[in-house]
């Protein structure tokens, strides 16, 4: 009954503020002397406002109310817009795909803890290295960190005239010079750039990754450090000074953390780093 409330009360408000704002302002107009007293005739004027536009807005809140308890209502009995059948479909989906990309990190967590190494696969566009093999073709969110070198220029102007002119543009133009100045260090401040979905291969010398459309190469023996985040989805490596560090994130980041802890820290981390532990 309580969400009902919501669409009740402003209805019974249409001809409660019609009859009350009318009535009163009525009442108010009959009063003797009120047309030459500004105050009543102001009162008078309000309580007329009240009884003419207090209805409209009592009205398009009752159908707002009306309209939102009642797809609440088809909710609870499990009806859904097209729109929210779509979006439900697409969240189901996701969750189905991140639900067999982990199951697919614990089995082959589980294979190469008793040295079973998945087979190998062909990937057609990359030409492989002298003895690389290519073990798995999957999807992931790409970026990299690092700032960038920005320029701005700034401003100078000459003003003449009344001193308030002079003060105004020299104000107006310090704040565009300060404005250009925050934006230039905010543009060039280290940060994860180039988010993009991109293609990834692992195999056992290297990641190759689709992105910008271009295939880049990140091999396991230019890494200095790995943080494998299993349960937040995410891997990041880095690089030292040889290229920016590395951002692959998403449903299958725990399958490809679980391949670079192997390649790059040996087969007994696999069972013994802390974060794969969290694949059981």
């Amino acid at each position: 009954m309580k969400r009902h409330l919501r669409w009740l009360i402003p209805l019974l408000l249409i001809p409660v503020s019609f009859y009350g704002g009318m009535y009163s302002a009525a009442a108010i107009q009959d009063t003797p002397g009120a047309t030459d007293n500004l105050g009543l005739s102001l009162a008078a004027l309000a309580l007329f406002a009240v009884g003419l536009l207090g209805p409209i807005a009592a009205a398009i809140v009752t159908i707002v109310a009306g309209v939102r308890t009642f797809r609440q209502w088809r909710r609870s009995r499990g009806h859904f817009s097209s729109s929210e059948r779509a979006v439900r479909a697409v969240r189901h989906q996701q969750e189905q795909s991140s639900e067999a990309a982990w199951a697919q990190a614990q089995a082959l967590r589980a294979s190469l803890i008793i040295r079973e190494i998945p087979p190998a696969i062909r990937v057609w566009e990359v030409v492989p290295n002298v003895g690389e093999v290519m073990f798995f073709d999957v999807s992931a969110d790409y970026a990299r960190y690092y700032g960038r070198d920005v320029s701005y220029s700034q401003t100078s102007g000459f003003f003449f005239g009344h001193p308030a002119f002079v003060i105004a543009g020299l104000a107006a133009t310090g704040i565009g010079n300060a404005n250009r100045r925050n934006a230039a260090i905010t543009a060039s401040q280290a940060t994860w750039r180039e988010r993009q979905p991109a293609r990834v291969i692992v195999t056992n010398q290297r990641l190759v990754c689709h992105a910008g459309g271009h295939w880049l190469s990140f091999p396991y023996s230019s890494m200095t450090a790995i943080y494998p985040e299993v349960d937040r989805w995410t891997l990041i490596c880095e690089f030292g000074d040889t290229a920016e560090p590395l951002l692959l994130a998403g449903p299958h980041s725990a399958l490809i953390s679980v391949m670079t802890v192997l390649l790059t820290h040996g087969a007994d981390a696999v069972s013994e780093h802390p974060s794969l532990q969290r694949l059981g």
